[in-house]
């Protein structure tokens, strides 16, 4: 049996300095294909109409998770960043967690 599962939505944050490194964690991983990179404010359907979410914040402010609430939608899963952490040892976490959700 095969099963087909939805590739969730990496939504990460932006407005800030501190936005940057989400961005880029969100692009490593659709390179990865392990979901589609998409940036807070930028696409509202989509929000609304996929599923699963998953949000990458590049710091505790939280800008992307109140956007996405403000859009009428919860979000499946929430990444913080820690804002002086590796990127790619960063995206390495968020990789490793996005593969054991879809076992």
């Amino acid at each position: 049996m095969v099963r087909v599962r939805a590739l969730p939505v990496l939504l990460a944050c932006r407005g800030c300095e501190k936005d940057r490194p989400a961005r880029e964690a969100a692009l490593e991983l659709d390179r990865r294909g392990l979901g589609e990179a998409d940036v807070a404010g930028a696409n509202p359907g989509k929000a609304r109409s996929r599923y699963p979410i998953y949000v990458i914040e590049g710091c505790a402010e939280a800008c992307a998770g109140r956007w996405l609430a403000a859009q009428g939608v919860q979000a499946a899963r929430r990444f913080v960043l820690d804002p002086g952490g590796e990127p790619g040892a960063q995206a390495e976490r968020i990789a490793l967690a996005l593969s054991a959700d879809s076992r």
